[in-house]
């Protein structure tokens, strides 16, 4: 059964770039590109670099993660509070909340290049930057792998790492390829209810997320399928649609099975019946970069073990 419901709540660019989940990484290397870039960024404007940037301010932990995997973390000159991945990002300055960020520091730093993000809101602040003669290249508020995708080209481009670019994104299509031919063998499309907030309301993701296409490559049917974005429900809502699987992405104190077991009536459903409830690394679903195949791994381990453990 479906859960039909209700109030929307911001994309997941703008809740990941409160998100604080972090792993290590390598430092990566950058290479030298003195030809003069052009791209087309979210806003639709067109800005021409004359050069590769050295010095980058990233407003967002997505786009930090990308510059990341496109080997050029030693370009970041600045960064947001919710940045933590890779493990080394934290020792680069912060400029504050991506959604606040410290505008008067980033013009006092004259970075080469700003990497802002569509999902924050904050183009009259970032005018203040333009004004200062600082290229501010915003990047769009990716909702699906292919717009990740075009997320990593750009600021690929952008940055002067064409080629690396075009590697990641080759990387991240054959492990989503993987995932989807291992759990196609599953005996069973399970039905799951993802719970991406539960205080002091439930929220979940409805159609038109990351995860419920994550959901859709695996072999499951997401229980809020016929909601839009991310939405409130009610208690009584996601018990009634009696999901198989119940995934949470968001930190608690208790084991995620203790925790939801542990409320009243769902004893019933079927996945605490069945200790069917896992906890999944929230920035590895719901930052718009290159480690969601990652997180696409950890959901199919989740909902088909036995597919994935013959990958």
């Amino acid at each position: 059964m479906k859960i039909k419901a209700l109030m929307i709540i911001p994309a997941a660019g703008t809740l990941a770039a409160c998100s604080t989940d972090g792993e290590s990484g390598n430092d990566g290397s950058s290479n030298e590109n003195t030809e003069a870039i052009e791209v087309t960024d979210a806003s639709g404007e067109t800005i021409t670099l004359d050069e590769a940037p050295d010095e980058i301010v990233s407003l967002m932990p997505s786009n930090t993660e990308i510059v990341y995997e496109l080997g050029a973390l030693n370009k970041i000159e600045a960064r947001t509070d919710a940045d933590t991945y890779p493990e080394e990002v934290t020792d680069i300055e912060s400029v504050g909340s991506g959604l606040e960020p410290n505008i008067e520091e980033i013009i006092a730093m004259d970075p080469d290049m700003v990497l802002a993000h569509a999902s924050s809101g904050i183009e009259d602040s970032l005018s203040q930057v333009e004004e200062a003669g600082i290229p501010v290249i915003t990047v769009p508020d990716a909702q699906s792998f292919d717009a990740v995708y075009d997320s990593i080209e750009l600021i690929g481009t952008a940055i002067g790492e064409e080629e690396e670019a075009k590697e990641v994104i080759g990387e991240m299509k054959k492990d989503v390829s993987d995932v989807k031919k291992a759990t196609e063998e599953a005996e069973s499309s399970q039905e799951v209810y993802v719970e991406v907030g539960a205080s002091p309301d439930l929220y979940t993701a409805g159609s038109g997320t990351f995860i419920d296409e994550m959901l859709s490559a695996v072999h499951a049917e997401n229980a809020a399928s016929e909601l839009e974005g991310w939405s409130m429900v009610s208690e009584e809502e996601i018990i009634d649609a009696s999901p198989d699987v119940i995934l949470t992405t968001y930190p608690t104190e208790k084991e995620p099975l203790e925790m939801i077991g542990s409320r009243e009536g769902w004893e019933t459903v079927p996945a605490v019946e069945n200790d069917e409830v896992y906890a999944l690394s929230s920035d590895k679903v719901s930052r718009p970069g290159p480690r969601l195949t990652e997180g696409l791994e950890e959901m199919a381990e989740r909902i088909h073990p036995d597919a994935m453990a013959e990958k």
